[in-house]
């Protein structure tokens, strides 16, 4: 599983293109999945999107069938260009409320891409003391 550490502020082009920062490149490949995750969107390498799919396929029962459509049905394979850049779809962008100047962040499988002032929103007064407080509750000491 591959890990994505760190952050890049950048924005979007006027022709609706991510330049993907040069440091998740390789990992993620030159073609990968988008999909919207409610606040913001997630790039997944397709390896991880395919075994996220299968391994709900195998966990759900016959009749939530319909998760797996929702997951498909916000979601879009993309190509990347030479220049790194990625085009994501306006329709996912519009959910995630993507219009120009974006934080990408790193995380385990995953690149999140927030519009900047969702991720401001969410994590704007979040101290460290905070985010370790709670790795600790679920027994993890960073």
């Amino acid at each position: 599983m591959a890990y994505f550490p760190g952050k890049q502020i950048h924005s979007i082009d006027a022709k609706g293109r991510i330049i993907v920062p040069v440091k998740y490149r390789k990992e993620l490949g030159e073609s990968f999945v988008v999909a919207w995750m409610g606040e913001c969107l997630n790039l997944y390498p397709v390896k991880e999107w395919e075994n996220l799919m299968y391994k709900l396929d195998e966990q759900l029962p016959a009749d939530e069938s319909g998760i797996i459509e929702y997951f498909s049905y916000y979601s879009e394979q993309v190509d990347m260009d030479s220049q790194g850049r990625a085009m994501l779809p306006q329709d996912l962008r519009m959910k995630a409320g993507i219009e120009k100047d974006i934080i990408s962040v790193g995380d385990v499988g995953k690149i999140h891409v927030y519009a900047k002032d969702a991720w401001e929103k969410k994590f704007g007064d979040r101290t460290m003391q905070e985010t370790r407080a709670g790795a600790a509750s679920r027994g993890v000491r960073v």
